[in-house]
């Protein structure tokens, strides 16, 4: 077996690269009060909570790889204002196939140089690829990493984030796999979640499930995560629905710097539901950020599955769960059909 191995979401977990923030004198250079202890505030939980999910992926016997910063200082960030963002979301912008990993758009070029270092013989297509064999200016966006959900001989993909010739190029490069258009408009595991044969965590309208996943077990979870939230509609008008840090909602002054100069930080977390978004460690544990839910408790219970509390307070601000905070790279398993 070599270093990738990626047949589905549930086989027992051996390797994962693991999201990384900025240190806390990232934030030294700003001098207003009201900007700057929120962002430490933030950070310092961030880094908090990702050792603390390291230690669990430890515990559990998993291999866990970091991506070191790039940036030290917010002052050097804004002056390389077209830069990509922190290394948190290595899900983003490339995705494990079988046994090859392939990128699908330029991601933070510190992603990208520890996935080379990891194994660089089994990188089947570099985003330069796709830059090259297209003219359209968004054409490296032609597919999407997390809009692309394998299942053994199977892969799901978004047609809403891809082009027919995405398709064409994994049903050129991965023969392996029969491609399977879905209808989403969003990333596929923020919207449903494959937990083991026959069990799926969803938002509502999603699939046709009878169609595309017909017998499985569905379990959906329609706004469950803003029907909590209920200071929600204080920051929504200012945000325009993109991100929410508690307490800060009456903070224009972070609001205003936020919008300016970390707009590429935040993503669009109304249309996110984080109860689906769930990193799997094998099929009788996954890792959750919300163990309140009496629905999603009940459902793990009744297919003999153990959630894992990891928690995640910032989701709403990073616009990232665990698993989009993570990028498997191997589990134990080979490829079958669960159709």
């Amino acid at each position: 077996m070599g270093a990738y191995n990626i047949w589905n979401k549930w086989d027992k977990l051996e390797t994962t690269l693991l999201g990384t923030c900025h240190p806390l004198e990232f934030w030294d250079n700003i001098k207003t009060d009201k900007i700057r202890d929120p962002l430490l505030r933030i950070t310092e939980e961030t880094l908090q909570e990702l050792d603390y999910f390291k230690s669990v992926l430890q515990d559990f016997g998993c291999e866990v790889i970091q991506t070191p910063t790039l940036y030290d200082d917010v002052e050097n960030w804004m002056e390389k204002k077209s830069l990509p963002r922190n290394s948190l979301q290595p899900r983003d912008a490339q995705l494990v196939m079988g046994e090859k990993l392939l990128f699908t758009q330029m991601d933070n070029p510190g992603i990208m140089k520890t996935l080379r270092e990891y194994n660089s013989k089994d990188i089947l297509l570099e985003p330069k690829f796709f830059q090259n064999h297209f003219t359209d200016k968004h054409a490296e966006m032609f597919l999407a990493a997390p809009c692309m959900t394998v299942v053994g001989d199977k892969v799901f993909i978004d047609t809403m984030e891809s082009t027919p010739e995405g398709n064409l190029l994994v049903a050129k490069h991965f023969p392996e796999f029969e491609i399977v258009p879905v209808t989403i408009g969003g990333h596929n595991d923020s919207c449903f979640h494959t937990l083991k044969p026959g069990v799926i965590l969803s938002l509502n309208d999603i699939q046709q499930y009878e169609e595309t996943f017909p017998g499985w077990d569905v379990c959906y979870l329609p706004n469950q995560s803003w029907d909590k939230v209920e200071e929600w509609s204080t920051i929504k008008s200012k945000t325009r629905g993109k991100w929410w840090v508690p307490g800060e909602e009456h903070n224009d002054e972070l609001i205003n710097f936020v919008d300016t100069w970390l707009s590429d930080w935040v993503g669009y977390v109304e249309e996110t539901v984080f109860d689906v978004n769930v990193f799997v460690l094998d099929e009788h544990h996954v890792c959750v950020s919300n163990d309140k839910n009496e629905t999603v408790n009940a459902f793990l219970k009744k297919h003999k599955m153990e959630p894992v509390h990891v928690p995640w307070r910032h989701r709403y601000f990073w616009d990232g769960g665990l698993h989009c905070i993570t990028l498997d790279l191997k589990r134990q398993g080979k490829q079958r059909s669960y159709f």
